[in-house]
């Protein structure tokens, strides 16, 4: 048995090899030192997801039992170890491609988007064809060095057999140990692997079977009482006391792109980008200098943008026990007080449930690929429509609605596995990274709208607030930090303004409903955001591995739902590799006190339903 736990263990370990080896670029801020230490913590996770995967297989070994030296059940034993294998194998190998995307490794969470998976896997496989083959060889390499079957036909004596028993009880411990992670009064959990290696490489440390296993252990919220509700309505309040509405008339694009990183975006970084159009329209443009996602996957980024709601736990909002909660979206607002609210998204409909979210949070009409009048001329061969063309139809769409509108759209073409049309790729160059040049393609979709919707009679009596769902891979150490990956773009356009200006504070997608609704609704409204223009105090959350994180440009405080375990000033540390949490600063401890506020807050209203105003329902 001991032999064949070893192959296990071998092939985990090589798994985390290949994980270190193709997402090297992620790890560059560390030292040699903390990757061989995160490789050795790593084994603590492995043995954790090894038991609970193979228990049943060490088990079946060590019953002193008759049928044990069976032929037929030892080939049991053997097809049981192949078929638990390949599948551990084949989500750590999954997580290899997916982790750029989605910063962090993949939990249960995964299963919830198993359509879309399914409707891409031919093309997942030709651009990941080494992972097949690596996955191929790794099981092919298990089963040679599978030891040979020893079939004997002796019978167990009563002296064999207790000890036997003894040796099993010995291993019921030693298991349970191992499932536990050691001496602790509570399972190890993701965030506990920053306790035995480095924060930045939590994600290297643990093993995907492992994220899955801690997943299923906590599906509901815990409520938190860190203070009074009192108190923590001090610091953070959800419940937003609009003003008299002053300007029910302007109508709102909401324009989301795919994937646009705020590494790509020359205009932020004084440097070559792939976005010539944004850089030129952001001259006329209010530009926050520091605005982040709440989250990095498009499922995790549409609550947020549309609906103010963070994922603030291991399952995305969408895919949470409280996906049925009373929330309301920006359109769901704005339909109150006379506007005709739409969600426009070249994708196919159903894709990761943006449709049913639309529906659920009364956003507005859904326009899917399902609606697009060319679906079969202009579909990409994956995902949906191409964007210039899309684009294009939505700038029509909006000539023929009623002002005022407030409609949101969702490109999609700098998604994985990034489609051109075939008559558009020699305009674009390509870049040091396969997302580059389908990002220049998004730049001049977004170009070509502009100057179809500047001819249009609306354009002049339209805001226009430009942002991404969430970053994508980077190359740039800064923007592979913890902090720095969720850094997007966020520029509002108004062109009767035309004005350029540029808000410094923290700003984050989270902010975004309750600033669109704050002159036009006056009763009060709902939001985990802030209202940027009178809140010195700004910030952004987001939640990865068990850990909160809280930024206040120029700080970032990490919270394990317990304790502080991390606080950086950016300022000296751009990369994020001095951790001051010993030196108890003001600014730590005010931030200490905000993320409480803010997680009891987020807690209790998810779990009794409070996601709301409650006179709106009554």
């Amino acid at each position: 048995m001991f032999e064949r736990l070893l192959i296990v263990y071998f092939t985990f370990t090589i798994c985390r090899f290949l994980f270190f080896i193709f997402n090297y670029q992620q790890f560059t801020a560390s030292t040699i030192g903390t990757i061989f230490q995160s490789f050795f913590a790593g084994i603590i996770f492995d043995t954790s997801a090894i038991v609970y995967t193979f228990g049943l297989f060490i088990l079946l070994h060590v019953l002193p039992i008759k049928i044990r030296n069976k032929k037929w059940y030892q080939h049991f034993l053997k097809g049981y170890f192949i078929v638990v294998l390949f599948c551990c194998v084949f989500f750590n190998l999954i997580d290899i491609g997916y982790y750029p995307f989605s910063g962090r490794r993949s939990g249960l969470e995964f299963f919830s988007i198993k359509k879309d998976i399914a409707d891409q896997s031919l093309s997942y496989l030709l651009s990941y064809w080494y992972l097949l083959i690596a996955l191929i060889l790794i099981i092919y390499l298990a089963i040679r060095i599978y030891p040979k079957l020893k079939i004997t036909p002796e019978k167990i004596t009563r002296k064999q057999f207790g000890v036997e028993f003894f040796v099993l009880i010995i291993i019921a411990g030693l298991c349970f140990l191992g499932a536990r992670g050691g001496w602790n009064l509570k399972p190890i959990s993701t965030f506990d692997a920053a306790r035995f290696a480095d924060s930045k490489l939590v994600n290297l440390t643990i093993n995907t079977p492992f994220q899955m296993l801690v997943s299923t252990q906590q599906v509901t919220l815990e409520e938190k009482n860190y203070m009074s509700d009192e108190l923590a309505k001090k610091y953070f309040n959800p419940i937003t006391q609009n003003e008299i509405a002053k300007d029910s008339s302007t109508n709102i694009v909401l324009i989301i792109v795919e994937s646009l990183g705020k590494e790509y975006v020359s205009f932020y970084n004084h440097q070559k980008g792939f976005t010539p159009f944004l850089d030129s329209l952001m001259q006329y443009s209010l530009v926050y200098t520091h605005a982040y996602a709440n989250g990095k996957r498009s499922i995790e980024g549409i609550p947020s943008i549309i609906a103010s709601m963070p994922s603030l736990m291991n399952n995305d909002y969408n895919n949470s026990i409280y996906q049925s909660n009373k929330l309301r979206g920006i359109g769901d607002y704005l339909q109150e007080v006379g506007y005709d609210a739409s969600f426009y998204h070249g994708g196919k409909n159903g894709t990761m449930s943006f449709d049913n979210f639309i529906a659920i949070t009364n956003s507005g009409k859904y326009f899917g690929m399902n609606e697009y009048p060319n679906s079969e001329k202009d579909f990409d061969g994956n995902w949906g429509i191409y964007d210039e063309p899309y684009l294009h139809y939505f700038a029509n769409e909006l000539t023929q609605k009623t002002q005022p509108f407030f409609s949101t759209l969702f490109t999609l073409s700098s998604h994985h596995p990034y489609s051109i049309p075939e008559d558009k790729k020699h305009l674009f160059a390509e870049g040091s990274l396969p997302i580059h040049k389908s990002i220049r393609y998004a730049d001049y979709s977004l170009k070509q709208f502009f100057e179809v919707a500047k001819k249009t009679p609306w354009y002049n009596h339209t805001i226009f607030i430009i942002t991404a769902d969430h970053s994508a891979e980077n190359e740039t150490p800064y923007y592979q930090t913890d902090q720095g990956k969720y850094e997007v773009p966020l520029i509002v356009f108004e062109p009767q303004k035309n004005k350029f200006k540029t808000d410094t504070l923290t700003a984050q997608h989270l902010d975004i409903l309750p600033n669109i609704i704050r002159k036009k609704y006056s009763r009060n409204s709902f939001s985990f955001g802030n209202i940027l223009d009178e809140n010195t105090n700004r910030f952004a959350i987001q939640y990865f591995n068990g850990i909160y994180q809280l930024i206040q440009w120029p700080f970032v405080y990490q919270f394990n739902g317990e304790i502080g375990s991390a606080f950086y000033d950016l300022r000296s540390d751009s990369l994020m590799q001095r951790n001051l949490i010993d030196k108890q600063s003001t600014v730590q401890l005010k931030m200490d006190t905000l993320v409480k506020s803010y997680i009891q807050q987020y807690n209790f209203d998810l779990i009794h339903n409070k996601t709301h105003v409650e006179q709106e329902y009554q």
